[in-house]
């Protein structure tokens, strides 16, 4: 008589999960309406865009809304007391802010989304305060205005792109986090002009992946944020909002100049 292995249930368990995860993520319909986005924005229609989090919550008026979690250093929950993001509303649209002059509390959640066929992310986001002298290649002074972050699956020190808005660093800084070759950062804005201002973003994640890391990147597994200001102890606000995975068109061929030629 055939015995079967006794991990394969929990495996078949696990594999269900990751299933369910990437339905959730790819086929739940987004609540309300995606903000309308500038000029020059290419949104493909159909499942070539995933709104995954409009931060469109009815029934919520503040908050950290669920599947969102807010931790403090790697694994480690977030204290309900520590926590700074909310749900926030301005001119009947809802989007996700934080504000602190202290702390250092990420807020993430499941993503399911794969690069390699949704390859650019997009989302806008409105700085108020950066910290003063806030510096993310150094260890004392590791503050963020504002960061995007994609986390992808690997274990316990798995690679992680981040998308800041720097106080300090120049636009277009490439460098890693201070102490940790694991996340590669990427400067997007860069000091105070343009505070107050709700901004697009639009990046080519994948390409990003493949430029600062090497190689093929794994699923993305957390989309998360994170303002912060344990080190300089000075305030750091933000709001975000319109978190989208976009799979870009195919290029145009290059025409065929012997064709031409002929003609």
């Amino acid at each position: 008589m055939r015995r079967s292995h006794p991990h394969c249930g929990y495996t078949l368990f696990r594999l269900s999960l990751a299933v369910l995860a990437i339905w959730w993520t790819l086929k739940v319909p987004a609540l309300g309406d995606p903000t309308p986005v500038p000029e020059g924005f290419h949104t493909p229609p159909g499942d070539s865009t995933v709104y995954l989090e409009l931060f469109d919550y009815p029934d919520m008026q503040t908050g950290l809304p669920a599947p969102w979690e807010a931790h403090k250093g790697i694994w480690g929950k977030a204290a309900t007391t520590d926590i700074y993001y909310t749900l926030t509303e301005e001119d009947g649209n809802q989007y996700l802010s934080a504000e602190t002059s202290s702390k250092a509390i990420d807020a993430g959640r499941p993503a399911a989304v794969n690069l390699r066929v949704h390859n650019r992310m997009r989302w806008r986001w409105r700085v108020w305060s950066l910290p003063v002298g806030g510096d993310e290649e150094i260890s004392d002074k590791n503050d963020s205005g504002a960061a995007v972050r994609i986390i992808f699956h690997g274990g316990l020190r798995a690679r992680m792109l981040k998308y800041v808005w720097s106080s300090s660093l120049p636009k277009g800084t490439e460098t890693e986090s201070a102490g940790n070759s694991k996340i590669k950062v990427v400067v997007l804005r860069s000091g105070t002009q343009d505070l107050g201002k709700w901004l697009w973003e639009e990046v080519d994640a994948y390409a990003d992946y493949k430029r600062v890391f090497g190689g093929e990147p794994r699923p993305v597994r957390i989309l998360g944020v994170i303002t912060d200001a344990n080190n300089t102890k000075t305030l750091s606000k933000a709001d975000y909002d319109d978190f989208t995975f976009i799979k870009s068109p195919p290029p145009e061929p290059e025409p065929d100049e012997t064709s031409e030629a002929g003609l």
